[in-house]
């Protein structure tokens, strides 16, 4: 009954911290009370406020500093958290890696969509209408990294594209392959096409065509590791 009393009273001062990060409008590196401090300003007993700041530690919202003048600091809002935390419930839920590609194939479609809605895509779109040679899968993961951050942040929904962003972000780490060198001669144009189709504002045909770039990802993978795709997304 204790343990569960001091869970309770953990959570609610979870909820208070994140609260006040949020009305403080602290960012990432930014100092929080100190764990005396935390005991009397959210009236909680000091294990209480350990797990508190234990649960948050493990979503990475904040980052606990060893040592004299250490202590709790703001963390960073990172879709790998969210990936790991949900990557366990896919798992715990029996989802694989098909079902994955295959919302990774609806939400990145959507994000485009609404990205070539937003008045300032033609300037966001600016360094990626020019087609560019990538000749390694470095420079392509670099530049899909670059493009889809640009993407997001036009479709200016924090919720749809956080959550894409941990779904891709699971793919990426868990079952991608090395792009094609048939299709890394291609790759260049395909990206500018898309950047050109949301700076235009054509969000249907930005929407197919980035489709059609997931679905050839997701294509290559079939073909080259089929048997992955039935097993149990994992816990990582």
């Amino acid at each position: 009954m204790e343990s569960g009393r001091v869970r309770k009273t953990a959570e609610r001062v979870a909820e208070e911290i994140v609260n006040d990060i949020v009305m403080n409008c602290l960012r990432t590196g930014d100092r929080l009370s100190l764990e005396g401090e935390m005991v009397d300003r959210y009236k909680a007993s000091r294990s209480s406020v350990r797990e508190a700041l234990r649960l948050l530690e493990v979503q990475g919202l904040i980052v606990l500093k060893p040592g004299p003048g250490g202590g709790p600091v703001v963390g960073q809002v990172d879709p790998a958290n969210l990936a790991r935390t949900a990557s366990l419930y896919f798992h715990l839920g029996g989802a694989t890696y098909e079902s994955i590609l295959r919302t990774q194939a609806m939400l990145e479609p959507l994000c485009t969509q609404l990205a070539s809605r937003h008045p300032q895509r033609r300037m966001a779109m600016e360094p990626f209408v020019s087609p560019v040679r990538l000749r390694t899968n470095d420079e392509v993961r670099r530049h899909d990294e670059r493009l889809h951050a640009a993407i997001y942040r036009l479709a200016d929904n924090p919720i749809i594209t956080m959550l894409t962003q941990a779904i891709s972000r699971i793919v990426c780490d868990h079952v991608a392959v090395d792009t094609s060198p048939r299709r890394l001669a291609t790759i260049g144009d395909e990206r500018a096409a898309l950047a050109r189709s949301v700076a235009a504002g054509n969000a249907e045909e930005a929407s197919r065509l980035m489709y059609r770039l997931v679905r050839a990802e997701h294509d290559q993978l079939r073909d080259e590791s089929p048997d992955v795709l039935d097993t149990l997304i994992e816990w990582r």
